[in-house]
């Protein structure tokens, strides 16, 4: 006997579309058939979506900063998350810079994200260590993580790791089976840039970060990837011309690009409408122009994004207020789990210029093959029973009142989006289920073992 029947729904997998009914026992999906099973609960999918449950890369939560801490903790990032049919994230531990940091830093962040309700696992976070790259490598793969976030930029707060470091890591993270991902901004231009101004504004975000900053330091991190062949991934890519630069380069075969929905449908014009606006919309990379956001577009398109994150990391309205006229003091970033497939899904798939299946695959299926999330981002018999069910004509208008965070504004305020998820289902438990949270939902830690990408 089944415990749970998703039935009448068709099923969208990242590769293949097709009307079926989705099984579930002991938290693995045990039949995917056309046939009429017996299950203890059966749930009416007609006329919805049946998916492999989100997984986002690229999460902030609880995320402090000293004077501020991101808005979203577990808890609520996760429930967040669960509306916005994500069922796994990435999030990151705090930069390490001696080796017993490693262990110290993963243990706190176990003790917070124990609140969450989907499941997660962590990325590791460096900041110039003072132990080889080999020894990072091995002490992060015994806790259960495969991937390595480094900074080109931020040596002011001491984040920044040179380039040597980051070669030797590359070169070392195709045998070992890690993932070597990069915030990518050049340090030196950021630092001149913001030497110009006497005041440092919000408004002035793409002066201080403009797209030429992540052009180089993108650059260089495809020029490394080349020389080591190791596995190497850029995260929150903003610029479309940035982009179009790698591309006509030749972007390698071992390097993959994460994007965000606020590159593909916010600009830079916002930081004209006035302080207040400018100091609510500050992030880094910040947003592009116009230009940079077709070029965004059109790359989504044609498929040079490999993977999408929200790079959730939300605050209070009047901590972003507090720092308007001085965005030396402002905490950066937006939220984005809960509308972020909702909004590509308008942009992309309503309007027929992706299929249901690309924005699938950039959400989930090649999230977990790139992350080695064994069990994650598939429908098929024997893997995790995460399952997203979603609303293909739902119109909605986005509100920071009706969404689920903690945060009491977002840069989406009265967008009109097509298409939103009903239910959410982890391991075969529903988090959400018609709308309604389920409190009693617990989300685990994910272990992710060495991943090779020239064997997936």
């Amino acid at each position: 006997m089944n415990d749970l029947a998703i039935v009448g729904g068709r099923i969208f997998d990242g590769f293949n579309s097709y009307d079926a009914n989705i099984y579930i026992k002991s938290g693995k999906i045990s039949a995917v058939s056309s046939e009429k099973l017996d299950a203890v609960e059966v749930y009416n999918a007609n006329g919805m979506y049946l998916l492999p449950g989100l997984i986002d890369p690229h999460v902030h939560f609880a995320l402090n900063l000293g004077k501020y801490t991101s808005a979203d903790d577990f808890e609520s990032g996760s429930i967040g998350a669960a509306y916005g049919g994500i069922t796994t994230f990435i999030d990151f531990l705090d930069p390490v810079t001696k080796r017993r940091e490693v262990e110290e830093n993963f243990s706190k962040r176990m003790k917070v994200a124990s609140r969450s309700h989907v499941d997660y696992s962590f990325h590791m976070t460096i900041a110039h260590p003072d132990f080889s790259p080999r020894e990072l490598i091995g002490s992060t793969l015994a806790l259960g993580i495969n991937s390595v976030k480094s900074f080109t930029t931020y040596s002011v707060s001491n984040r920044m790791t040179e380039d040597g470091y980051i070669f030797e890591l590359l070169r070392e993270s195709k045998k070992a089976g890690v993932v070597a991902t990069f915030h990518a901004e050049d340090d030196p231009m950021i630092l001149y840039n913001m030497s110009k101004v006497d005041k440092h504004l919000p408004r002035d975000l793409p002066l201080f970060h403009s797209y030429e900053v992540e052009a180089e330091a993108a650059s260089r991190i495809s020029t490394l990837a080349k020389l080591t062949n190791g596995q190497a991934y850029i995260v929150h890519d903003s610029s479309g011309r940035s982009v179009d630069l790698l591309f006509k380069n030749g972007i390698p075969h071992n390097l993959r690009l994460e994007t965000c929905p606020q590159y593909v449908s916010l600009d830079d014009s916002i930081y004209n409408e006035g302080p207040e606006e400018a100091a609510l919309h500050s992030l880094v990379p910040p947003l592009r122009s116009k230009e940079d956001v077709e070029l965004m577009r059109c790359h989504l398109e044609k498929g040079t994004f490999h993977t999408i994150g929200t790079d959730h990391c939300p605050f209070k309205r009047e901590e972003k207020l507090k720092n308007m006229n001085d965005y030396d003091g402002m905490p950066n970033g937006i939220g984005g789990v809960e509308t972020s497939f909702s909004i590509l899904y308008t942009l992309f798939v309503s309007t027929g210029k992706i299929k249901m299946n690309d924005l699938v695959k950039m959400q989930s299926v090649n999230v977990s093959k790139t992350f080695g999330l064994v069990g994650k981002g598939q429908i098929v018999i024997g893997t995790d029973a995460d399952i997203a069910i979603f609303d293909p004509h739902k119109k909605w208008h986005v509100t920071s009142t009706a969404l689920h965070t903690n945060s009491d504004y977002t840069p989406y305020e009265g967008m009109k989006l097509k298409g939103k998820f009903v239910s959410t289902i982890v391991r075969g438990n529903f988090v959400v289920k018609d709308g309604n949270f389920l409190d009693d939902s617990k989300g685990e830690f994910v272990k992710r073992g060495p991943v090779f990408w020239h064997t997936l």
